[in-house]
């Protein structure tokens, strides 16, 4: 059975609780894996077909000559696939399927949702431009060994044709974005160009293409580059005067978590949580440092600030610090219960970042 690499796991508790009398009632369910199973098969290869780069960074190679123009049109599509797979989860009983694909239900609902709600909402693509880089997709297929060097240079030029539409495309796309996005937008593609200057050239010298093949590659890559380099300096010179914060936000952030990490918990409970835990580190922290205060700091005043204490403590300790190339080996010294200053350092400053 193929698999969907998702950014996600999905854990499923079913319990069942009642009042005095437990009761069992069963139920006549429909068998629906065979069903289930087939629709799987079908969905992935369609998956595939809306999001070709996806499927060559997964080792599925068979879309690889397609780079999709991030437009009105290809999003629209992306909605569509989403909505019509939605609609046909409705149609499989969850209780009909076994564990392993009620697993996959979930993965694949949370992954069609997700779709929606990045178009929908988040909107990446206005104010992202690093989205827009696809020099590492055609690295990839020169430093690949799934195929023939012939096989993957001639996808290589026929994804390497649609690049100035794509850039294009960017531009129409991106509003008020951020400052930290665009400098990396401009740096990421920037540096992505000895793509298709010095590779794909050293890349053509190795195969026997005719010399009417080999300059229409080496013509439509100095196309490519034209436009990598335009849109390096159309963010260059992009007059804006109210840029979006790189930070998403605590709404947008709040479902972003939900569709990329399933948990029992929100955002905020890990977030209360976390501080819990520092809470709890910091008060054992402090127990060792004051007892060590007189050992390392002689008559020197305590601070009355706890963290203080324990920032002069650890500063102190780190004057004769185990060497880097000694870590190890202090660790195990220690673990054989022989206890230098170095030592109890390693091991006061483990403490500190677990």
């Amino acid at each position: 059975m193929k698999k969907i690499l998702f950014a996600s796991i999905i854990c499923i508790s079913i319990t069942s609780c009642g009042g005095d009398k437990q009761t069992t009632e069963t139920k006549n369910v429909v068998n629906m894996n065979p069903q289930f199973d087939s629709y799987k098969t079908n969905f992935i290869e369609q998956l595939w077909k809306i999001y070709p780069g996806w499927a060559s960074s997964q080792g599925y190679h068979k879309y690889d000559s397609i780079l999709v123009v991030p437009n009105e049109a290809s999003r629209s599509k992306e909605l569509n696939f989403a909505k019509a797979n939605l609609d046909s989860l409705k149609t499989f009983d969850i209780n009909g399927l076994s564990d392993n694909n009620k697993t996959d239900y979930y993965m694949i609902e949370n992954q069609l949702k997700s779709a929606e709600w990045a178009i929908n909402e988040q909107k990446s693509f206005e104010w992202n431009p690093s989205e827009y880089n696809v020099s590492g997709a055609f690295a990839e297929i020169l430093n690949g060994n799934y195929d023939s060097l012939d096989v993957r240079l001639r996808n290589f030029f026929l994804k390497m044709a649609n690049i100035p539409a794509y850039y294009e495309a960017a531009k129409k796309n991106i509003k008020n974005p951020t400052l930290e996005h665009t400098q990396l937008a401009i740096e990421q593609n920037s540096g992505g160009i000895s793509v298709f200057e010095t590779d794909l050239h050293e890349a053509l010298n190795k195969v026997k293409f005719g010399e009417h093949e080999k300059q229409s590659i080496e013509a439509t890559a100095k196309q490519a580059v034209i436009a990598i380099k335009d849109f390096a300096d159309w963010l260059k010179k992009l007059d804006n005067k109210t840029p979006r914060s790189f930070r998403l936000g605590k709404e947008l952030y709040s479902k972003k978590f939900e569709f990329d990490i399933q948990s029992g918990y929100t955002v905020d409970q890990i977030y209360e949580k976390a501080i819990t835990h520092k809470k709890e580190l910091h008060e054992k922290m402090f127990v060792l440092a004051d007892k060590l205060w007189t050992k390392y700091m002689n008559t020197t005043s305590k601070p009355s600030d706890s963290l203080q204490l324990i920032r002069q403590v650890i500063d102190k300790i780190s004057l004769t610090h185990v060497k880097p190339e000694e870590f190890q080996t202090a660790i195990e010294t220690q673990r054989t219960g022989v206890y230098g200053r170095s030592c109890w350092c390693v091991n006061f400053c483990s403490r500190a970042v677990r």
